[in-house]
């Protein structure tokens, strides 16, 4: 009977492993699509589609190009891990509308593996790859003499994009942040709880086994430790209680980079109306959803005093 039981125990415990080591860093690499379901014309917004093949590889990713009839500045924006140009979780297309509105024509692509761009294989890379997707972005608009000052604006795992980019040399007047992926362990615990209740952490081997043996970022490629190197003016826009991407970091990378202004958003209620739906996602990338009027002149503020190339 103890030999069964032994036997019994060692199974649970490899299978355990198994789910925290293996399993759910593929489930997070791999995560299921959502689907671009609207469009600009849904709000009556003029547009157009393009398209982009990134320098890394033989894809084709998917983009909406937005002008503003009489633009002072352009645009370019990058969405999260498992959404798409939409981002219904940020409400995306209503975040456009106003600031095409206010004068900034904006661009927004699907990242590799999301909405309707190509797939590279890869899966999500928080950035590593991604950062290949925002450098043809950049470049799309620089060839095209789009009016500055041109702005890269990332959400959530779009900011650890946005970052690693300039990080590698893509050139911008100015970078905006929004309840940016900054520390990639505790964001996926995080992230990994919003979807299955487990604790945080319990789900630190998920984390450590993500970085260690499925390429994604930490260490000197850390977004938050890159960050603070950043030589361009940045915007950080922050729900001081965001559940996923967590205030803490965004206070220590305006602690540390003399580049950075910080924007903390007005708390909300845990059972504000417009929180039911999002479960434990809380308040992540909420904050133009929350307070539009503040969220969008915080960004326009930002934008007018960019210095003018």
């Amino acid at each position: 009977m103890k030999r069964v039981t032994r036997f019994v125990i060692m199974v649970v415990v490899l299978m355990a492993a198994y789910l925290l080591l293996i399993e759910v860093p593929v489930q997070v690499k791999f995560a299921p699509r959502t689907p671009l379901l609207t469009t600009p014309a849904d709000l009556g917004m003029a547009y157009r589609d393009f398209e982009l093949t990134p320098q890394d590889a033989v894809i084709s990713l998917k983009g909406w190009w937005m002008p503003a009839a009489q633009p002072s500045a352009t645009l370019l924006f990058l969405h999260g891990a498992s959404s798409n140009r939409d981002s219904r979780f940020f409400e995306g297309l209503e975040f456009y509308q106003a600031m095409v509105a206010r004068g900034v024509s904006v661009a927004a692509i699907d990242l590799r593996n999301h909405g309707a761009s190509d797939a590279d294989g890869g899966g999500i890379q928080f950035g590593q790859t991604e950062q290949y997707d925002a450098r043809a972005l950049v470049d799309w608009a620089y060839e095209r003499a789009l009016q500055p000052p041109i702005v890269l604006m990332g959400i959530s795992m779009g900011g650890a994009t946005a970052i690693r980019a300039i990080a590698e040399g893509v050139q911008v007047d100015g970078l905006i942040l929004l309840d940016s992926l900054l520390h990639t362990r505790d964001a996926m615990q995080r992230a990994i709880w919003t979807q299955s209740g487990l604790p945080p952490a319990l789900l630190a081997p998920s984390a450590w086994s993500a970085v260690r043996f499925f390429g994604f970022p930490d260490g000197p490629v850390q977004p938050l430790t890159l960050a603070k190197t950043l030589q361009v003016p940045m915007l950080l826009l922050q729900d001081p209680q965001d559940p996923v991407t967590r205030a803490q970091y965004a206070n220590a990378l305006a602690a540390e980079n003399p580049n950075v202004t910080l924007w903390l958003a007005p708390p909300v209620p845990a059972d504000h109306a417009r929180l039911v739906s999002k479960g434990r996602w809380g308040t992540h990338v909420a904050a133009f959803a929350l307070y539009p009027d503040d969220t969008v002149a915080q960004i326009m503020h930002f934008i007018a005093h960019l210095p003018r190339q």
